[in-house]
């Protein structure tokens, strides 16, 4: 098993944990979410910074106190769910907002934290939901549910009225311009270290750890009937701690490239909108999760100045035999088109959740799009035109691959 695989299986099992304690506790389901008493958020600059470019990643940190226990703090921003904290900015204008806010999502069990004496940061990157166009100063304030009595964290907020939402105080923020030239240069580094770490990780032993196992191996053949339990419980705890350290450079790993694509998806100038573009389209559908940053990349594509190109180069990317379709590049596509006639985009989780004229609209967008990839199919070669039927036999919407045949 790969060391991302392990990764995996570690977070699923700590999921599913959670989930049977969450379950255990499921009447508080039925009560109405109430705000905590003795417990605060506040608002600051994050890591003291409160001075930006525009382009740069804005981000400020949500910090939660409380004087007494029950308290619970949603941490998680998971990049492919929608956003629930909403971002207010005055003065108006010289900003907009791109994208909405949803409440009432599901509760992830590994992004929850009890709230006891330590204050709990959770940085926002305002980036998500907002566009800053001109210099400027401006006062920032957030609106959050992310704190909760222990009891009702399960329960759906509404999404109108939203009895747990705390509103922060306002933190000042500096915007200036961002030279062009300055751009093009930063595009090109992030965009390097983008490529240098796209490969997945080789899928073999270090050697430090083909080394242990060789020391297990020779202690089990010499003493294979009453080997040294001391020894073996001494190689056994190396052999966990090299996992773990192993692990924890894979994470660390993770970490900075998706670091890297938000920095490059706030970027609003025509090189940051192309390499965008390149990095959403290249990516395949399923890409290892440590290292696939395409949904990252089509939030920042509100960012983009350029809509009319953006939407024109998303084009060729679909039509493009060459490449292989995939819900991040589809997605991208829909909403570059929706870019140029508005300022903000709608969620892929409501699309399909309108009026009826928009959800039939939408639905024969989506067929259209589908029949340009089924069309282009004798254009590929062999090996995309697999993956491709792949794709359209993992979707949901039907088409001509994901038909049961007929009795």
């Amino acid at each position: 098993m790969t060391l991302t695989g392990r990764i995996q299986n570690l977070r699923t099992l700590f999921q599913l944990t959670c989930l049977a304690i969450v379950l255990s506790c499921a009447m508080c389901m039925s009560q109405p979410p109430s705000r905590v008493d003795n417990a605060s958020v506040r608002l600051e600059p994050h890591e003291g910074k409160s001075a930006f470019k525009i382009g740069d990643p804005v981000i400020l940190d949500l910090v939660f106190t409380s004087r007494s226990p029950g308290a619970v703090v949603k941490t998680g921003d998971n990049p492919y769910r929608p956003v629930s904290d909403r971002v207010d900015v005055s003065p108006d204008g010289g900003w907009i907002r791109t994208h909405a806010i949803f409440r009432g999502q599901g509760t992830d069990g590994n992004a929850l934290s009890n709230l006891s004496g330590n204050p709990i940061r959770v940085p926002i990157l305002l980036n998500r939901t907002i566009t800053f166009l001109k210099p400027g100063h401006y006062e920032v304030t957030v609106t959050t549910e992310r704190l909760r009595n222990s009891s009702d964290i399960m329960t759906v907020t509404p999404l109108e009225d939203c009895e747990p939402c705390r509103k922060t105080n306002a933190v000042g923020i500096d915007i200036s311009e961002m030279d062009d030239s300055e751009e093009s240069v930063l595009v090109a580094s992030l965009s390097r270290d983008l490529e240098d770490t796209a490969k997945p990780l080789e899928n073999k032993p270090s050697p430090e750890s083909k080394a242990l196992a060789a020391q297990v191996e020779e202690e089990l053949t010499q003493h294979p009937s009453v080997p040294d339990p001391e020894k073996l419980k001494a190689l056994t705890r190396k052999m966990g701690e090299l996992i773990s350290d192993e692990l924890s450079s894979i994470q660390k790993r993770a970490d900075a490239r998706h670091e890297t694509a938000v920095r490059l998806a706030c970027l609003e100038g025509d090189d940051a909108m192309r390499a965008k573009v390149h990095f959403i389209a290249a990516e395949d559908e399923f890409a290892d999760p440590n290292i696939a940053i395409a949904w990252i990349l089509v939030d920042g594509l509100a960012n983009s100045r350029n809509k009319q190109l953006q939407l024109a180069l998303l084009e060729d990317a679909w039509r493009n035999p060459n490449m292989l379709p995939t819900d991040p590049l589809q997605s991208s596509l829909r909403q570059a088109r929706e870019l140029t006639q508005k300022d903000w985009v709608t969620d892929d989780s409501i699309l399909w959740a309108g009026t009826p004229e928009e959800h039939q609209a939408a639905k024969e967008e989506y067929q259209r799009e589908l029949n340009e990839i089924i069309a282009s199919l004798p254009q590929r070669s062999e090996s995309n035109r697999a993956e491709t039927i792949k794709y359209l036999k993992s979707l949901g919407f039907p088409n001509p691959f994901n038909q049961r045949p007929g009795p």
